[in-house]
C-alpha cells in the first residue's frame, strides 16, 4: 500500500462513525482504533522531516504546510506554552508545532526568519496533507 493510500484511508477513518477498523493485505496489516481514550502528545525525540516547499502568498507570506495527514498539537505536552504565537519572531529551523501521525511526533520547522502573522492550526486537531498550517513574514 502507498504512503498517500495510507494517509487517505486514516483521514477517511478518522472522519467515519467507526471506532475499530484492521486492513490485512499480504504482508501489509493497518490496525486503526480511536475513540474513549484522551491522546496526549509523548516527550521524545521527535524525527526531523521534510517540511514540503513553503509557498509564497501574495502578501509575501511563506506558507508552512503540513507535509502528511496527522494530529496537530501547538506545543510539547497540553501544560506546557505554545512552540510559538502570533507575532513571534522566528529562526529559519526554529520548531513551529508538532504533527502526530501513526504514534510518532513530527516536527515542523519555519523555512524562514521572520514573523509569525497566522496560525491556522488548532492544537488537537486533525490536520490534512499539504493544509497551511502558518504564514510568515520573511524579515
Amino acid at each position: 500500500m502507498e504512503q498517500k493510500e495510507i494517509y487517505d484511508l486514516i483521514a477517511r477513518f478518522e472522519g467515519s462513525s467507526l471506532t475499530v477498523m484492521e486492513i490485512e493485505q499480504d504482508a501489509f496489516k493497518i490496525h486503526l482504533e480511536k475513540g474513549g481514550r484522551e491522546t496526549q502528545p509523548i516527550q521524545a525525540a521527535a524525527p526531523q522531516i521534510q517540511i514540503p516547499q513553503a509557498q509564497a502568498a501574495e502578501n509575501g507570506y511563506e506558507k508552512v504546510r503540513a507535509p502528511l495527514v496527522g494530529v496537530y498539537y501547538a506545543a510539547a505536552a497540553p501544560d506546557e506554552p505554545p512552540y510559538v504565537s502570533l507575532g513571534d519572531r522566528v529562526a529559519k529551523g526554529q520548531v513551529l508545532c508538532l504533527v502526530e501521525a501513526m504514534k510518532m511526533m513530527n516536527e515542523l520547522k519555519s523555512p524562514v526568519d521572520g514573523i509569525v502573522r497566522s496560525i491556522k492550526g488548532v492544537s488537537g486537531e486533525l490536520v490534512e496533507y499539504d493544509q497551511i498550517l502558518f504564514e510568515v513574514e520573511p524579515c
